[in-house]
C-alpha cells in the first residue's frame, strides 16, 4: 500500500489540554509495561495576539490531536463539589436520586447541571453510612470548553476537576499508600487535597496563592496555612478513624519560597518536602520550566487511569 495512503495511529496515551487565563498548556502521558507513567509531550503556548482560537488549532495540528484521547479540565467556577449520603437505590439510579438531594446545595438550577458522583472512602472502616461526592457542572461551562476545543481540532473524551487530577499526583507519591496532604498553589489560589492509597478523602481550596506568599510580609499567610492543613488532619483522624497522615508534599512551586517549607515543617508534626517530579515520571521530552507552575493540574488530568476513573 502506498504510504500516503496509511491511516496515521492515535498517539498512544492520555493528553490532557489545560485551558490557562494566558495559553494553553498540554501534556501527553503513556504508560509502558511498568505501569510508571511516561511523559512523552509537553509544552505551553500563551496566548499571545493570535487569541485562543487560532492557538489551539495550531497545538491540536502540531500534536495530532484530533487522534488523540484527549481531556480538559474544568475551573472551580464551573462546577461544584459536594458530599453528601448515599441514598438507598440500586446503583444504575444513584444519579437521578442524588440529583433531588444536590438541587438545594448549589446556587444554579439543577436542570443547568451536569452531575457526576464517586464515593467518598473509608465508610466501611470508619463505621459510617455510605457518602457520595456529586460534582455539580454548569452546562454552559462544559459546553462552551466541548465546543472551543472541538472546533479547534481536539478529540474530547473527559471533562475533569482539579481535585481529581491533584489525586493523580498524589497516587505517584509513595507516602500516599498510608495517607499524603498535597498542597498545590497557582498565581492566586492554592488546593489542598487529603488521599490516601489513591482515593481522594478531603479538598479544600485556600484563597491564599503565590503572589501572597513571596511577598515581605508572607508570616500570616503561612500561618494561615498551618491551621487549614491542621484542621484538615484533625478531621481525617476523627472523621475517618484513621491512623494520622504525617506527610505534607508541597507541589514544585514552593520551592521557591523555602521560607514557606520551614515554617510548615516547624509548625506541623508532619514530614514536609515539595515534590519532585523527576523522580516521579519518566521523560521522553523536555518539559518546560511551566510544567511546575502553570502545568501541574494538566499533568495531573493526563495521569488519569480508567481503573480509578471517576
Amino acid at each position: 500500500m502506498l504510504a500516503f495512503l496509511k491511516r496515521r495511529r492515535a498517539p498512544p496515551g492520555l493528553t490532557s489540554v489545560g485551558l490557562l487565563d494566558d495559553g494553553v498548556c498540554l501534556v501527553r502521558v503513556a504508560r509502558g509495561a511498568s505501569g510508571r507513567p511516561q511523559l512523552t509531550a509537553c509544552e505551553y503556548r500563551p496566548w499571545g495576539a493570535d487569541g485562543e482560537r487560532k492557538v489551539l488549532a495550531r497545538l491540536a495540528a502540531d500534536h495530532g490531536l484530533k487522534r488523540a484521547r484527549c481531556t480538559t479540565l474544568l475551573t472551580h467556577n464551573d462546577y461544584s463539589l459536594l458530599v453528601t449520603e448515599a441514598p438507598e437505590v440500586q446503583t444504575n439510579e444513584l444519579k437521578t436520586a442524588l440529583r433531588w438531594r444536590v438541587k438545594d446545595l448549589i446556587d444554579f438550577p439543577i436542570d443547568d447541571a451536569t452531575l457526576d458522583i464517586f464515593d467518598v472512602p473509608g465508610a466501611a472502616a470508619s463505621g459510617r453510612a455510605r457518602e457520595m461526592y456529586a460534582v455539580a457542572a454548569r452546562n454552559p461551562a462544559v459546553q462552551r470548553q466541548v465546543d472551543l476545543l472541538t472546533c479547534c481540532g481536539v478529540n474530547l473524551d473527559i471533562i475533569d476537576i482539579p481535585e481529581l487530577a491533584q489525586r493523580n499526583l498524589a497516587g505517584l507519591l509513595a507516602a500516599d499508600q498510608r495517607g499524603v496532604v498535597l498542597l498545590s498553589f497557582t498565581a492566586r489560589g492554592g488546593l489542598m487535597t487529603l488521599t490516601k492509597g489513591g482515593e481522594l478523602y478531603l479538598s479544600r481550596n485556600l484563597d491564599v496563592g503565590l503572589d501572597l506568599l513571596r511577598t515581605a510580609d508572607a508570616s500570616g499567610h503561612f500561618s494561615r496555612i498551618v491551621l487549614e492543613v491542621q484542621r484538615s488532619l484533625d478531621y481525617f483522624e476523627n472523621r475517618f478513624r484513621a491512623a494520622p497522615i504525617n506527610h505534607l508534599v508541597l507541589s514544585p512551586s514552593a520551592r521557591n519560597i523555602p521560607d514557606l517549607v520551614t515554617y510548615l515543617g516547624s509548625n506541623l508534626s508532619v514530614k514536609v518536602e515539595v515534590m519532585d517530579l523527576a523522580q516521579l515520571l519518566d521523560y521522553a521530552t523536555t518539559a518546560p520550566a511551566e510544567l511546575e507552575t502553570l502545568g501541574l493540574a494538566t499533568l495531573g488530568a493526563a495521569l488519569r487511569r480508567e481503573e480509578m476513573a471517576s
